[in-house]
């Protein structure tokens, strides 16, 4: 008779992962070209493939939190209408913008002013990595004045007034931002439907 013990448990999710670990890589490598013999094509494939994880990160935080926020809107409609069904207002719900959801969540007070700005600011970063193609492409600026006009490089996607592909400013400042009002939200929303 076999025993599932938790050494053999650990062994199995250890094959697994190394499974997955090696699909990922070879998706990685033939996508994204980081394995090339270039050494100047693959630094600037690796570069390339840097900031579509911060791209995917951002989306991925984004449409996360946006999901959340849908249930609670839907929640304090429920809880407040009288008019509506729930069919009906899931589908009012589910047809916001993330420019609107934001504002009506404000405006019904289911979430604070500071997480209000937050929220576009987040809203505003997403639509930036959305529509832009190349993220760590700088674009540039003429700065009027003296003999000869200075250009300044500008970052695609900014934070707080910083470049948002910057390794610092996205895993020190960013990701604990909306990575801790995620959980927070979360948690808020798991209250509400009962599940905590």
């Amino acid at each position: 008779m076999k025993h599932n013990s938790p050494t053999r448990k650990r062994d199995v999710f250890l094959r697994k992962s190394e499974s997955l670990k090696a699909e990922i890589d070879g998706l990685v490598s033939s996508l994204y070209g980081i394995e090339g013999k270039d050494t100047k094509l693959r630094y600037e494939n690796l570069k390339t493939y840097r900031a579509e994880i911060q791209r995917s990160f951002v989306l991925y935080m984004q449409l996360a939190i946006e999901n959340l926020l849908r249930a609670l809107l839907f929640d304090f409609l429920t809880k407040h209408n009288i008019a509506l069904s729930k069919k009906e207002l899931k589908k009012t719900v589910d047809d916001m913008k993330s420019a609107d959801l934001i504002h009506w969540c404000s405006r019904l007070r289911t979430i604070t002013q500071k997480r209000y700005t937050q929220l576009l600011e987040l809203n505003r970063i997403r639509n930036a990595c959305v529509h832009n193609w190349i993220l760590d492409a700088p674009k540039y600026k003429k700065l009027a004045g003296g003999r000869q006009p200075k250009r300044i490089r500008l970052p695609v996607v900014t934070y707080k007034g910083r470049n948002l592909l910057d390794r610092e400013v996205f895993l020190e400042d960013f990701c604990p931002t909306y990575g801790r009002m995620y959980v927070q939200l979360l948690g808020t929303v798991w209250r509400k439907q009962g599940k905590i």
